[in-house]
């Protein structure tokens, strides 16, 4: 007697099990080196992007992505950030900001980058443009008080850094000199952690491959930013 040979639905499931194991493993590991943390940073991140521009064009305000600036908050620092939109019957005198929704953090152990270097320690072999670049210069300052009752007053308080979406939702380059060339801003995400060695320098970054970020699109839309994105030092 002949017998069929093959393979039973139960034998089937488990390889299914164990290649859907073995590529989220290897999808972990081409997030730029920096596992789950990193990728679902991003992805939040990519989230209150969106909802910013989509705000901006809708109601044809400007809209802001604003990121705690302030090392004296260590927990905050570089990590909590939120959406806030102009609001239309603030004075000159008075400008504030619209709070639109309670802020949130970057996953635990993910930063962004400092653009300065004397903002955070970096090792030998990190990647010379691996940096965050916002929708402002170094020279501009942006200070909101702490949110009440819906709004942030502009001008005193605590500092932060900014990517804005203006009101048709196009993406705001930060100003420049005549004859230099536009820096389209960028976010750039990586594992660190608080520097206990050097006060002035409040973060540390140790591994050059826990690095990615979004790159974003002057007139609409985003892209993922990986460590082969970056260059060499």
């Amino acid at each position: 007697m002949k017998r069929n040979s093959g393979f039973t639905l139960i034998e089937l499931l488990v390889v299914l099990a164990v290649m859907g194991l073995m590529m989220g493993v290897v999808g972990f590991s081409l997030l730029s080196g920096g596992g789950a943390e990193l990728g679902a940073s991003q992805r939040s991140l990519m989230g209150v992007l969106q909802q910013a521009r989509t705000k901006a064009a809708s109601s044809g305000l400007n809209a802001r992505v604003i990121v705690y600036g302030d090392p004296a908050d260590a927990d905050k620092f570089h990590r909590y950030f939120e959406v806030v939109l102009e609001d239309p019957n603030a004075t000159r005198a008075e400008p504030r900001w619209i709070v639109l929704n309670e802020g949130t953090y970057l996953e635990e152990g993910i930063y962004f980058v400092p653009e300065s270097t004397s903002a955070s320690a970096r090792p030998d072999d990190w990647p010379t443009d691996a940096f965050s670049a916002w929708s402002h210069d170094d020279s501009e300052t942006f200070k909101l008080e702490d949110s009440f009752k819906g709004y942030r007053l502009e001008g005193q308080g605590t500092e932060f850094h900014f990517l804005e979406f203006d009101s048709g939702g196009n993406l705001v380059l930060p100003s420049i000199s005549s004859g230099q060339l536009a820096v389209v801003p960028r976010i750039v995400l990586a594992k660190g952690a608080p520097n206990p060695i050097d006060p002035a320098v409040p973060l540390r970054f140790d591994s050059a491959n826990a690095v990615g970020g979004i790159l974003l699109h002057k007139f609409g839309g985003f892209s993922t930013l990986e460590i082969t994105d970056f260059m060499a030092p």
